[in-house]
């Protein structure tokens, strides 16, 4: 099922999904929808409100990954965002070119406390058929377990491969789809495991000639 991915339309369903601590989708620009090589794919956002100044549906001046303060700490250097600049540098990809975002728009201080969530995981489910469909990248990157069952869903084929990653019983996988392949990730908040020796085996296995630097 596909929906509207406009501005207006993900505020409507805000203001209906129960939830009271404000909504973002996109990391990046919303050109990268029209279409850009690498998605990459979170839960929901975190944090207890909307930061001043930190955009809902787009971020226009670049990535939020690289240039906002999250939780005290430097642009770009709260531990999350470190990952996630060194798995763009890693795959030779400027982060504002990446179409990077939220499976679920609605923000949670966890995810265990996000209301109505079977309804908002469906939403984000068709919300992102949508926006992958219009956007087609080639590479499809997801992180957390969740994350990771929805996309493939929506993506379709089956994992072709699973890679141990260095950190006890962790696995990524990958899905090979119509027009690209998928890499399923744990959460990178939880599991360090970019530019972690143990784990680049694992990470080289999964993509392959993508794992470019």
């Amino acid at each position: 099922m596909r929906v509207d991915i406009s501005e207006s339309a993900i505020a409507a369903r805000y203001a209906e999904c129960g939830n009271s601590l404000g909504w973002r989708l996109l990391a990046g620009p919303k050109k990268a929808m029209s279409g850009e090589k690498i998605a990459f794919i979170g839960l929901n956002p975190g944090g207890s409100r909307d930061e001043p100044g930190h955009a809902r549906y787009s971020v226009e001046n670049g990535s939020a990954y690289e240039i906002e303060s999250w939780a005290g700490y430097c642009p770009g250097q709260a531990p999350l965002q470190k990952q996630v600049l060194a798995l763009f540098r890693k795959l030779d990809a400027s982060p504002r070119d990446v179409l990077s975002g939220n499976l679920v728009p609605f923000r949670s201080k966890s995810w265990a406390s996000l209301k109505n969530k079977r309804a908002a995981l469906a939403y984000g489910e068709a919300l992102w058929t949508s926006i992958l469909a219009q956007a087609k990248p080639r590479l499809v990157i997801t992180m957390g377990a969740v994350v990771n069952r929805r996309i493939c869903r929506v993506l379709g084929g089956k994992p072709d491969m699973r890679a141990s990653l260095g950190w006890g019983t962790v696995k990524g996988f990958r899905n090979i789809f119509d027009g690209g392949i998928h890499i399923g990730l744990p959460h990178l908040s939880r599991f360090a495991i970019i530019d972690r020796p143990a784990s680049e085996q694992g990470l080289s296995d999964l993509f392959g000639k993508d794992w470019m630097q």
